[in-house]
């Protein structure tokens, strides 16, 4: 792994992050192409300050960089946006070594630590519009809500016009310059982070950005991906752009129709389900074979869908694989009451039916009709079926999006 050390972000607040250019897949359901970052900060204020930790793996590395700004005995405060491991995941260790360190967080994040490290912890609970007295600086708390934990806020240092902000503005982009200035062009990052990870809950974006524009801003420092001390305004204006396209047009009316076949018998379905659909009315549909597809592409293609058809067959009394990776790239929280249905070829009995409709209903979304499912090779009455299937999906999607 490579270690650049400490970097400046002002003259009292220093970045002590972590580089990750070896990650492939982020949660299990983004790619990382880029890798990514865990972005840590120091403010040296007269009450000794941390603003996140790092993922618990890289532990040691980040216990060398924190000795290199403070005593962490003398540490006062560590400030948790967001309680996400790769964010928290060396708190425990840290307060090992931190015995008069009070942790600050929202109560949502109080409460999600005490499951996550144990109860045995110091903490204050903050809400939007608190203030941290931290001697001769203030910090200043913003409620961020569901950006994209029900426990977020960003934190506002005004003596240096610093805003932390976790996972809003950032993304999974790592570069040794680690400056927006320097790293060269991450915009293809930003957006994909943004669309994967925030574009769910653009209203709450919205109301966030809301607050922070009053601010007299010099440095925003993300929880991913480069600290942005040049081009901030950019990164903010564009999130604010991709969450208003997202609330104001929203894209309906489009199918996703997943599926796998050994023999493209499921496949022959999959086409007739998507002409249905077309003959609907203004439906985009996409058919997509995804026996290779990774979850970020699974995570891209559920995330922009309004409707989705799964489809497998039946193979040894289960469905395959690929399917159970499509149903963990979906989440209630952004996918419910999205309408699904289901569609199969199976050769003795028929357990794909069941299966796909009980996944699909546990993941909260709104179950379609009985599916198309028949026995080895459609015939050409159950091909028309398919086809009647899939327009009356359409026309049942046009309807609830009307």
């Amino acid at each position: 792994m490579k270690d650049i050390g400490i970097m400046r972000v002002t003259d009292d607040v220093k970045w002590i992050g972590i580089l990750d250019f070896d990650i492939i897949t982020f949660d299990v359901v983004m790619e990382t192409k880029y890798g990514t970052t865990y972005n840590s900060y120091f403010i040296n204020a007269d009450k000794k300050t941390i603003v996140d930790t790092t993922k618990e793996k890289f532990w040691g590395t980040w216990l060398d960089k924190l000795k290199q700004v403070v005593n962490p005995a003398e540490i006062e405060f560590v400030i948790v946006n967001h309680t996400e491991p790769d964010h928290s995941g060396n708190l425990r260790h840290l307060l090992n070594l931190a015995p008069k360190a009070k942790v600050v967080g929202s109560g949502n994040a109080i409460r999600y630590l005490k499951d996550l490290i144990g109860p045995d912890f110091e903490s204050i609970v903050v809400k939007d519009g608190d203030t941290l007295d931290l001697g001769n600086k203030t910090l200043h708390f913003i409620g961020a809500p569901n950006l994209h934990w029900p426990d977020s806020i960003y934190t506002w240092l005004p003596e240096d016009r610093a805003l932390f902000t976790c996972d809003s503005f950032g993304c999974h982009y790592c570069d040794d310059k680690m400056y927006d200035d320097e790293v060269g062009d991450f915009d293809d990052a930003f957006k994909y982070y943004f669309d994967v990870i925030l574009k769910p809950f653009s209203k709450f974006m919205l109301k966030a950005i809301e607050k922070i524009k009053p601010l007299e801003i010099k440095v925003v420092c993300p929880g991913h991906g480069p600290i942005l001390r040049t081009k901030w305004k950019k990164y903010v204006d564009l999130s604010e752009k991709y969450a208003l396209e997202a609330v104001e047009f929203p894209e309906k009316h489009r199918v996703f129709i997943p599926y796998v076949s050994a023999y493209q018998k499921t496949g022959r379905l999959a086409g007739k389900i998507a002409e249905g659909i077309r003959q609907a009315g203004q439906i985009d549909v996409e058919v997509v074979d995804i026996e290779n597809a990774s979850m970020g592409e699974l995570e891209e293609q559920v995330t922009r869908a309004s409707g989705i058809i799964v489809g497998s067959p039946t193979i040894n009394q289960n469905i395959l694989f690929p399917v159970y990776k499509l149903f963990a790239a979906m989440t209630p929280l952004r996918d419910k009451g999205k309408l699904a249905g289901g569609f199969g070829s199976y050769g003795w009995s028929g357990e794909n039916k069941k299966m796909i409709e009980t996944n699909l209903a546990n993941l909260k979304l709104d179950y379609f009709g009985e599916g198309v499912f028949v026995k080895f090779t459609p015939t050409q009455d159950e091909e028309e079926q398919s086809i009647a299937y899939g327009k009356a999906f359409g026309e049942a999607l046009l309807a609830k999006d009307a």
